[in-house]
């Protein structure tokens, strides 16, 4: 019933809309009608009448250029009419007219008619402006209104800036005279000015000019921002409506709230507008002031370009008064797993946004990369790491009203557990042994307990074969056993489980009770995140063993020895290696197969065998003087000698520090009542352990009746008024001393009976006896130990005005100048040692430049030096900044002074060693004048031997300390590039007078300084290179003990050979005395090398025939002008020798005469032809003497070869030889038989200044 009645007002309605259409056809005009359809042509200055009928009233449209027209009524017999008359047309009146009903559309009630007004002169018809506006729309067709007044014209389109012609192609680019030119919009879209051109005949016509402009309707993107808000009662809203568009497009922007339209009133937009490169930015801010709880609500801009329209919608909450709210937590504890991502979220309810912080236990939780730190969350991005766990605290705070809200969780994170001590190929224990098997697993939640399980050997025999073991075979093996199942085999004696809550572990000790059979041991260890486990192969090996002494943990410097002992039964060819790429496991098991590790292919060479005893082997491997480089994992390789199996035992060296000793405690005064007891602490450390000393009133305090001197502590029982003083604790050691003091005072009075008093005085009176004997012989040693100090230093200052320690302590030392850093120091190897003191080549950065590493040596003194010695060598280092710089001169560079270090003196570094030496190298090489390069093989004697110490003269180059490469130390290997290279870098006699020369310049320079060199010799003048000597001084860091140029005279060793008479007979030194010796040097120049005197031993019998005249005879390359000079410098009087002035002068005549005389090399230096023959020869060796005095003392000269320690501590010789030398004619004469040399007569000038001090020692 329902149907059928929907069907009817269905059908009710449609008969409604067609009625309706019906009426409307009905009343439907018929179009108007004109007198001329299409296109009509005529001429100009014709007349044309258009007449329009229809049966409504109609009207004109007209093209606006035409003005030569009137219209007329011409209504009648019922049509209405309209005619439309030209006159005297032009080409204005060229275009479309049109006839129309007003009413009805344009389509329905048009006629239309298109007049051409044919005008040669005139092709196109103009325009109403004189620019016309064209606009150009994307994607659409363009249309240059440039209509002719004839049609069927070539017509081209002009495109000014930039220029160009387009020409009709009939598809793309048509003209047509009723319409103009039609162009796509690519093709002109970048033009600014068009016109239309044709030619008629020989004439050219344009149309007017058309403005091309581009406009737009397209929106393409629309923003409301922001797009949530949040605004509290009585603040103000800000929304701002962006839309991105075409160029050249009017936006329209319209607000609308909730669905409403807003109350303009109570609020305000403001337009803007900005130019984008290739679009248009257009927005419009809506501002409304005093937001209510009604502006909640959603919030839509709508933007429309006429053609498009676009909308965007921002939501709106308005606050009564801002406020926090904190949601319930997701969790109190939260539980991750390590490594897992994770984020912990937090909600809450706010306005305005809090400012947030997050806390981790308290304290204020850092920024990194890992943690992303959020108000509603906090996000573990690369994975919740175990340092993470801790207690979280969230705090929000409102900035308007200073509220808090805070928010806590406790982080657990969960730990699959770890089995900490690694697996190992093999574990090898020792038959017979009680060892421990030590399974630590760590894991959170601590595991409950551990698991232990075994396997005999014979269930798994695969992994006791010889061989790297890999894991698989081991996981191939699954019998496995509960550890109580282990009768018949090793007896487990218990197993033991320690838990330690704090650190996250379980630690499981298996002891072993007698271990006797190979077997498998495995630890297993679980919880609700993971599990572990170790497997250990228990290999039993026997009478294997390895020790180290003098204790478990060497100092720095001892002497450090490694044994490996073995049954020689068992095993066989016993090698210490150092075990390389070791990982901390295998550290960990102390014997192991040779196989799994990585040792390095040479063998350690220190190792000894001593002397076997029973049925053990022992291979030492000795250390001395072990410094942190010998630090390392050493291995003991042993070979089973019927196997062939190669077993290595592992011991780690490692140094401790040496630390100066230190006192803890600060002593403070205390007074004590009479008859209490005292106990002093000195709490001293150091490494070695130092040695305390207790002194009262600087007397060394002993233990004796009421004094207990016990572990540093100082006790005093039943105290006395007497035992008030200064009490001072000395800890001392190798490395250094400390000091603390403090005073005791006793107070009360003591009652004393007769015998109390009796035997206190007579103490007193013994201990004043004593006690004055030991100020006499402290006072006796010390006016001696004064006196010593300075014979420490070869240099000293030429002063009468005080004595030499005084002068010293005025000399200053600028640290702000000389002080150097110690760490940008890196120490070599000894270049030589003393007894006192040594030198050491070391790398310096930044001494010289800021950026540069330069070679230096480095004085300091030995182990142990004393008070006098360090004084010493702190007055040498003031005596060098004293003298100041020269280039013949060993010249100081820097010093290291500051307290926490030993003091070191900073010098240049010589490479070439000292000039004895060198002298010696060269005896093979030399010519006395220059000569062409030939091929030869250098050659020394059999006797001689020049390769020992650090002179860098043998075959081997030596390590650059700061390049670290090969350098030769010879210096004439580098032969300078403007040489002839066919010059050979022998020996000539020019070197020698050079060499000469420069040490008479420097001990010049010396001189001018008031200073006294006292051991002037070739061992103190080192080679530098391009061929430099320079004159040092080495006091400390030489060894006159042991020196055989050093003889015995008195308590002190002096190098007697060298000194003048004053100076052995009256301890008279003065510049004058060092040209005596400077005469001795020019001997051993002369000799390339030999030691003064030779064959003659040094005795009491040297010094008087020394006293009486006795003089060497030449050596055997000086000629008679150099033997003069040498004559000149032993004359008796110091008065009668020259100055080092003077003989500056003198030889840098001689060195001039042989530079001029290069035109005969045989004629040089006063030679004849035939002595420069008898010159020009190779000495196979020293000069034959035939036995003239035998020498049997070591304090003479041994060897001509002597061994030297050092090439740069000026070639102090080391060995005490007692080799004979003989001599085979007298090689002294009287002085008195020799005539003086033809030196410049000069006044008496030389200086008369005396020093009165003790030899050097």
């Amino acid at each position: 019933m329902m149907a059928r009645a929907v069907s009817v007002y269905s059908l009710i309605i449609t008969l409604d809309i067609i009625y309706i259409a019906a009426i409307d056809l009905r009343f439907m005009s018929d179009p108007p009608t004109l007198n001329i359809n299409g296109t009509h042509r005529m001429n100009k200055s014709d007349n044309l009448e258009l007449i329009c009928r229809g049966r409504q009233y109609v009207r004109w449209l007209t093209p606006p250029t035409s003005t030569h027209f009137s219209i007329r009524d011409c209504s009648g017999s019922g049509f209405f009419c309209s005619a439309l008359t030209i006159t005297n047309a032009t080409v204005n009146e060229t275009g479309e007219y049109h006839c129309s009903y007003p009413d009805l559309k344009a389509e329905d009630g048009k006629k239309a008619v298109y007049v051409f007004v044919h005008d040669h002169r005139v092709p196109f018809v103009p325009s109403e402006k004189e620019y016309e506006v064209v606009f150009i729309r994307e994607g659409e067709r363009v249309v240059i209104p440039c209509r002719g007044s004839l049609e069927n014209l070539n017509v081209t389109l002009n495109i000014k800036y930039p220029t160009k012609e387009l020409h009709p192609d009939g598809k793309d680019l048509v003209w047509d005279a009723k319409m103009g030119f039609i162009v796509p919009t690519h093709l002109i879209s970048y033009a600014g000015v068009v016109s239309c051109q044709t030619r008629i005949g020989n004439e050219t016509f344009k149309s007017p000019l058309y403005i091309v402009a581009v406009v737009g309707y397209k929106i393409h993107d629309l923003t409301l921002t922001p797009v949530q808000q949040r605004l509290a009662v009585g603040e103000q809203l800000e929304l701002i409506c962006t839309a991105n568009t075409e160029l050249n497009v009017g936006i329209e922007f319209n607000w609308t709230h909730s669905g409403g339209a807003l109350n303009s009133g109570k609020l305000h937009t403001i337009p803007h507008k900005k130019k984008l490169w290739n679009s248009l930015e257009l927005s419009n801010t809506l501002i409304v002031e005093n937001v209510t709880t009604e502006h909640s609500g959603e919030f839509i801009c709508t933007a429309s370009s006429g053609q498009m329209d676009e909308s965007a919608s921002a939501y709106v909450k308005v606050y009564e008064k801002p406020f926090i709210e904190m949601k319930e937590p997701w969790p109190k504890v939260w539980e991750v797993t390590v490594g897992a991502q994770a984020s912990y979220p937090v909600r809450y309810s706010a306005y305005p946004e809090p400012s947030f912080k997050w806390l981790k236990d308290g304290l204020v939780l850092k920024e990194s990369y890992r943690i992303k730190q959020k108000s509603d969350a906090l996000v573990f991005r690369g994975g919740v790491m175990e340092a993470d766990e801790g207690n979280y605290t969230l705090i929000l705070s409102n900035k308007v009203t200073k509220e808090e809200q805070r928010s806590s969780f406790q982080l657990l994170v969960n730990l699959p557990p770890r089995i900490i001590e690694k697996e190992v190929p093999v574990d090898m224990y020792s038959y017979g042994g009680s060892p421990d098997l030590t399974c630590t697993a760590r894991g959170f939640p601590i595991p409950e307990s551990i698991q232990w399980q075994w396997m005999p050997k014979e269930d798994c025999r695969e992994t006791f074969v010889p061989g790297v073991i890999k894991p698989e075979v081991v996981d191939k093996c699954k019998n496995w056993r509960d550890i109580s199942n282990s009768s018949g085999y090793n007896h487990i004696e218990r197993t033991t489980t320690d838990i330690d809550p704090h650190a996250k572990k379980i630690v499981s000790t298996l002891r072993i009770r007698n271990a006797d059979t190979h077997s498998l041991y495995r630890c297993m260890a679980s919880n609700k995140v993971g599990k572990d486990n170790r497997i250990i192969i228990f290999r039993v090996t026997s009478n294997l063993e390895v020790s180290m002494y003098p204790s478990d943990k060497p100092l720095e410097e001892d002497n450090v020895a490694l044994r490996c002992k073995a049954d020689k039964l068992i095993y066989t060819n016993l090698t210490w290696f150092l075990a390389a790429n070791v990982s901390k496991s295998e550290r960990d098991a102390p014997i192991q197969p040779c196989h799994s590790m990585t040792l390095q292919p040479v063998p350690v060479s220190q190792a000894v065998l001593p002397t076997q005893q029973g049925t053990n082997i022992t291979l030492e491997l000795m250390l001395p003087n072990a410094s942190f480089q010998d630090e390392g994992l050493y291995a003991c390789q042993v070979v089973n000698i019927k196997t062939g199996v190669k077993t290595c035992l592992l011991l780690r060296l490692s140094l401790r520090d040496l630390m100066a000793a230190r006192i803890r405690n600060n002593f403070t005064d205390q007074k004590v009542n009479v008859s209490a007891t005292i106990t002093l602490h000195c709490d001293a450390f150091g490494i070695p352990n130092p040695t305390v000393v207790w002194t009262k009133n600087n007397n060394t305090v002993v233990e004796g009746s009421g004094v207990i001197l016990n572990q540093n502590n100082l006790t005093i029982q039943r105290v006395k008024q007497q035992d008030s003083g200064l009490y001072t604790c000395t800890a001392c050691n190798s490395r250094g001393c400390d000091t603390s003091q403090a005073v005791l005072t006793v107070e009360g009075a003591e009652e004393k009976t007769n015998v109390e008093l009796i035997v206190p005085i007579g103490s007193v009176v013994i201990a004043m006896f004593f006690w004055l004997l030991i100020v006499f012989v402290i006072r006796g040693r010390k006016k001696s130990n004064v006196d010593l100090k300075t014979g420490y230093l070869s240099m000293i200052l030429d002063s009468e005005d005080m004595p030499m320690d005084e002068q010293c302590e005025r000399l200053t030392y600028d640290a702000n100048k000389w002080e150097f850093p110690r760490d940008r120091l890196k120490l070599g190897e000894p270049l030589g040692r003393g007894a006192f003191g040594q030198v050491v080549e070391a790398a310096a950065f930044g001494i010289e430049k800021v950026t540069t590493c330069t070679t230096v040596a480095v004085k300091m003194l030995k182990e142990g030096a004393t008070t006098s010695e360090y004084r010493a060598l702190m007055s040498e280092l003031k005596i060098l900044i004293h003298i100041g710089h020269h280039l013949n001169v060993v010249n100081l560079l820097g010093a290291c002074t500051k307290p926490g270090g030993p003091l070191m003196v900073i010098v240049e570094y010589c490479k070439y060693g000292n000039l004895s030496s060198y002298l010696k190298s060269k005896r093979g090489e030399y010519s006395p004048y220059k000569r062409k390069r030939v091929e030869s093989v250098r050659w020394v004697s059999a006797e001689e031997d020049v390769t020992e110490g650090d002179l860098g003269l043998g075959k081997i180059p030596q390590l650059d300390i700061c390049t670290g490469t090969a350098e030769d130390k010879l210096p004439g290997n580098n032969v300078n590039a403007h040489e002839e290279s066919s010059v050979d870098d022998h020996l000539t006699m020019e070197d020698l007078i050079s060499y000469s020369f420069q040490v008479a310049k420097g001990m010049e320079f010396l001189s001018s300084r008031k200073c006294i060199h006292r051991d002037l010799a070739a061992r103190n003048i080192l080679l530098s290179k391009n061929n430099v000597v320079k004159i040092c001084d080495f006091g400390l860091a030489r060894d006159v003990y042991k020196d055989p140029d050093y003889v015995r005279k008195g308590d002190a060793r002096l190098p007697l050979k060298w000194m003048a008479p004053e100076t052995i007979f009256d301890r008279v030194y003065t510049t004058q005395s060092d040209v005596w010796s400077y005469g001795v040097l020019l001997w051993e120049i002369f000799s390339l090398g030999a030691s003064p005197y030779p064959g003659v031993c040094i005795d009491e019998s040297f010094c008087r025939r020394l006293k009486e005249g006795t003089r060497m005879r030449p050596p055997e390359y000086a000629t008679s002008e150099i033997y003069q000079t040498m004559l000149d410098c032993w004359l008796d009087r110091p008065t009668d020798r020259p100055t080092f002035a003077e003989l500056v002068e003198h030889l840098g005549n001689l060195l001039q005469a042989n530079a001029q005389q290069e035109g005969h090399p045989d004629c040089r230096m006063g030679f004849s032809i035939e002595e420069g023959k008898s010159l020009n020869h190779h000495p196979s060796a020293m000069p034959n003497f035939s036995q003239l005095l035998r020498c049997k003392s070591k304090e003479s000269l041994g060897s001509e070869s002597s061994n030297q320690t050092s090439g740069y501590q000026s070639g102090y010789h080391s060995d005490d030889t007692d080799t004979p030398i003989y001599a085979n004619e007298e090689i002294i004469k009287k002085h008195n038989k020799l005539i003086k040399p033809p030196l410049p007569e000069t006044p008496d000038k030389y200086s008369t200044e005396i020093r009165y001090s003790s030899p050097p020692v």
